[in-house]
């Protein structure tokens, strides 16, 4: 009898844990997408699709948030989500993460690279035409997106303050990328955050979804360069940002090419995330890199050289790294 109650109790600790690895295989990765609107949502859930119309190996599930700092917050209060979670982020966030510098109350880490998506840019834009310059702005209201949106609002005031000098002298209110562009046409701000994603192969640009709205108003728009000197000098902060050449006609009411910065857009996922599991997704949009055209209009502007665009493989997670090799891009 004891002999069979121990090959019983070892027949039934080998099935625990086979049931345990099958669940953990079929639990699909989360994907925290950052606000409504945005590219990191619009992209994610294509992603999430892809996922579950290929024959990927990992299904993966998008939720909206409230950005992509949030996103790096919940990740090191709640660290056993590690493993499991693909989140939207930047270069400059990595950097201002790693530093501990506003809006982190301290150093945590940052994701390391999967595959970057699209090169975010943004820059101010008004109805007013007697503003001209970062100057004119002294005074005046300007709507930025949510306090957590790195590339609508932090690297923005980032500029404003090192670039411009001007922190302090503008009053800033944080609306949300939708709500400030509404709030520019309905005359309650000076001037409202506009921009959009570029495509680093090809110089192709798309306009985010609250930069059409202000398109679609008809109205006349003067935009406001940051100018190449302030960008040099935010850059010099530390901040991982690239210069970057908006070019004329990419919107209305912009009849010249004007200077401007971006940020690298990217998924990335933490090294609790298994190798394999990250190898995995990072195939499945390599493979699949030329079907986000098909969600969404800021696929058009994906390429399989774009994934790693200027990154160091030192930043890639290894799984999406070994993905990369095989697949000759590395």
């Amino acid at each position: 009898m004891t002999f069979l109650k121990h090959v019983f109790v070892s027949v039934a600790l080998l099935l625990t844990f086979a049931m345990s690895f099958a669940n953990a295989e079929d639990k699909p990765i989360n994907i925290p997408s950052g606000p409504f609107g945005t590219g990191s949502n619009a992209l994610g859930s294509a992603l999430e699709q892809i996922s579950k119309k290929t024959d990927a190996k990992v299904k993966l599930v998008a939720s909206e948030t409230p950005g992509l700092v949030y996103n790096l917050k919940q990740l090191n209060a709640d660290p056993e989500t590690k493993s499991e979670t693909l989140t939207p982020f930047t270069a400059g966030l990595a950097y201002l993460a790693e530093n501990g510098q506003k809006p982190f109350a301290g150093p945590i880490p940052a994701p390391m690279l999967v595959a970057t998506y699209n090169l975010g840019t943004v820059w101010l834009v008004t109805l007013d035409e007697t503003i001209k310059e970062p100057k004119d702005l002294i005074g005046k209201t300007i709507g930025l997106g949510r306090p957590p949106q790195i590339l609508w609002t932090i690297e923005p005031e980032l500029i404003i303050k090192h670039g411009w000098g001007l922190d302090g002298k503008i009053d800033i209110e944080y609306l949300g990328t939708k709500q400030a562009a509404q709030a520019l046409l309905d005359g309650t701000v000076d001037a409202a955050i506009i921009g959009g994603y570029a495509d680093p192969i090809n110089k192709a640009f798309k306009a985010s979804p609250q930069t059409l709205t202000v398109i679609g108003s008809g109205k006349t728009l003067y935009h406001i360069p940051w100018g190449k000197e302030a960008i040099e000098k935010t850059i010099a902060t530390g901040v991982g940002l690239g210069q970057i050449t908006i070019p004329k006609d990419a919107v209305a009411g912009l009849n010249s090419d004007m200077s401007g910065f971006f940020d690298p857009i990217a998924w990335g996922a933490y090294p609790e995330m298994p190798e394999e599991t990250a190898y995995q997704i990072t195939k499945m949009i390599i493979d699949n890199v030329g079907l986000f055209q098909e969600y969404h209009a800021l696929g058009k502007l994906m390429s399989s050289k774009s994934l790693i665009y200027g990154v160091d493989p030192k930043k890639i997670h290894p799984g999406a790294l070994r993905a990369y090799k095989e697949a000759g891009l590395l």
